[in-house]
């Protein structure tokens, strides 16, 4: 996986490379992010509801951003995304009901299923997440993890439009 640079004005354009930021493969479609000043821990950018926080906080600047994302790996990832947050739902309820009924067996089994979704819920978010990071005074932004193909159409879109 690589690094990849785009410029806050091709975005503004709405110029963005043709191809899946995560598979490499040419699409038309793709999904709207937010790019925030951020100098601390890139993996802070992929916790939920972190990016539109640090976004209003005085001092971070933020900008849209639309990444090209393949429908095959739009699916994939909203399923996954599906099955794990079903299974934690099912995990913490069943938890609930052995503390209601009073059955430790149920309470560890609910935990179990639990704790094992929450970690198939990260694994998802590492395989098809990347965060945007905005570099202001440059008028970039860093786009990680991408895949290598995603990496080269961005840098000759980047190099094009200077």
């Amino acid at each position: 996986m690589a690094r990849s640079v785009l410029r806050v004005a091709d975005q503004r354009r709405e110029q963005f490379p043709d191809v899946c930021v995560l598979s490499g493969e040419r699409t038309s479609h793709a999904v709207r992010l937010t790019a925030v000043s951020w100098n601390g821990p890139r993996w802070l950018l992929g916790v939920p509801g972190f990016v539109p926080v640090v976004g209003l906080l005085p001092g971070h600047d933020r900008t849209p951003v639309a990444l090209p994302v393949s429908p095959r790996v739009w699916r994939m990832w909203q399923r996954r995304n599906a099955l794990a947050i079903t299974l934690l739902v099912v995990g913490v309820l069943w938890t609930l009901l052995g503390a209601i009924l009073a059955s430790g067996t149920m309470i560890a089994f609910g935990a179990i299923v639990a704790v094992l979704a929450g970690a198939y819920r990260t694994r998802t978010v590492v395989n098809y997440w990347v965060t945007c990071r905005l570099d202001s005074p440059a008028g970039t932004i860093i786009v990680e993890p991408t895949h290598r193909t995603f990496d080269e159409a961005a840098a000759q879109l980047f190099i094009s439009s200077i």
